[in-house]
């Protein structure tokens, strides 16, 4: 009997959605949020916690973007009339959780006009490339290098449409 109980609870456990609602979705499916226009596709790094983001792109010592369980990311780059772009999109489990991180984030790495009300913020930063943070649901954006304003805006805008068309 303990042994037939036992069978049935892993077998619903195994058998139960690995994603529940409100959850990240299933492994991949952020790489749909990339614009198509200017990626390298051979670019595409999928970030499971800071240390791999550190890697590719030295952000910060802690973890101000939350990564981790819960949480997919994925970085790339994009070739713009001007230069090099590098996009960052980061999924959490719920709006709430993005939205703490995005004000976080904002306070740490803009300037002081940042403002965690708005739910997008482009600066120009001290290297004198462009940088933008766009808050989309559950989804955070976050152009870390652009070589001016109008591809930095361009490729934020395009990557929140389509961040609010899947999720």
């Amino acid at each position: 009997m303990r042994r037939a109980c036992l069978f049935f609870i892993l077998a619903a456990l195994l058998l139960s959605p690995l994603v529940a609602p409100g959850q990240v979705p299933e492994r991949g499916r952020l790489r749909d949020i990339l614009p198509d226009d200017g990626l390298d596709k051979t670019s595409i790094v999928v970030l499971r916690d800071q240390a791999a983001l550190n890697a590719h792109y030295y952000l910060a010592d802690e973890t101000v973007l939350g990564l981790g369980k819960g949480t997919e990311a994925v970085l790339a780059r994009y070739r713009t009339a001007l230069g090099v772009s590098l996009l960052l999109v980061v999924a959490y489990p719920s709006d709430e959780k993005a939205r703490r991180i995005y004000e976080k984030f904002g306070k740490d790495f803009f300037s002081k006009k940042f403002d965690g009300k708005s739910p997008r913020t482009f600066e120009k930063l001290e290297t004198g490339d462009y940088a933008a943070a766009v808050l989309a649901r559950s989804v955070l954006i976050v152009v870390l290098e652009a070589p001016d304003r109008k591809s930095c805006d361009e490729l934020a805008r395009r990557a929140e449409e389509r961040a609010l068309a899947l999720f």
